[in-house]
């Protein structure tokens, strides 16, 4: 977390480089990573009960 004013210009600028190199730093998310078994149909409807 990152504590900044109106004011802060560079030190904004300081935060998103040090933020981003943290996510780089931390690779590709795990939950990315699915089974081809796990994967979702995405033509499937969803339906609800009608009131």
């Amino acid at each position: 977390m990152y504590w900044l004013s109106g004011g802060d210009a560079g030190k904004f600028v300081e935060s998103v480089e040090d933020a981003y190199e943290k996510v780089k730093k931390a690779g590709p998310s795990p939950l990315n990573l699915e089974d081809e078994e796990m994967k979702v149909d995405t033509k499937q409807v969803i339906t609800t009960p009608a009131e």
